[in-house]
């Protein structure tokens, strides 16, 4: 297998990642906006691509650029690989819910499922931290940067 190492793991991820945020960069400038939005719907999209494009590149240039001991990298095995094909699968779910039960109900029950299943964390902590990152999602998406998702049932 070519990505035995990091520093070859790191190479390849990093391309992968530099190239997707640069496609993304480029399809970002495709989105058009409407007269008197407080903000373009494409800032989001751009910034993040952005910001995808600079760490995957940095991650290429660290790994390309990486002259220490060669560490040899453990791939998952049955169970990791159980972990990640869940972890997807309820990113796929996540995103079948975003219309009916609104971005933030929805965002609430994939974080709790995901610091449930990948953490083992109790359940009134997990709570405590989804709550946190519901209400940081709403006031930076909704208040701050003003931009239109689902609401779902709940209307906020």
């Amino acid at each position: 297998m070519f990505m035995r190492t990091q520093r070859a793991a790191d190479m390849v991820s990093g391309a992968i990642l530099a190239a997707l945020g640069l496609l993304s960069l480029v399809a970002s400038l495709n989105i058009s906006g409407v007269t008197g939005e407080h903000l373009h719907p494409r800032t989001l999209p751009y910034l993040l691509s952005l910001v995808i494009f600079i760490t995957g590149l940095a991650l290429l240039l660290g790994g390309w650029r990486y002259r220490g001991e060669e560490k040899i990298i453990a791939w998952p095995d049955r169970e990791g690989w159980k972990r990640i094909l869940i972890s997807l699968a309820s990113i796929v779910v996540y995103l079948f819910l975003l219309e009916p039960l609104g971005f933030t109900l929805s965002s609430f029950l994939l974080l709790t499922f995901l610091i449930w299943y990948l953490g083992r964390y109790n359940l009134i902590l997990i709570i405590l931290m989804d709550l946190a990152t519901v209400v940081t999602i709403y006031y930076l998406f909704y208040r701050l940067l003003g931009l239109n998702f689902p609401v779902g049932p709940l209307g906020w």
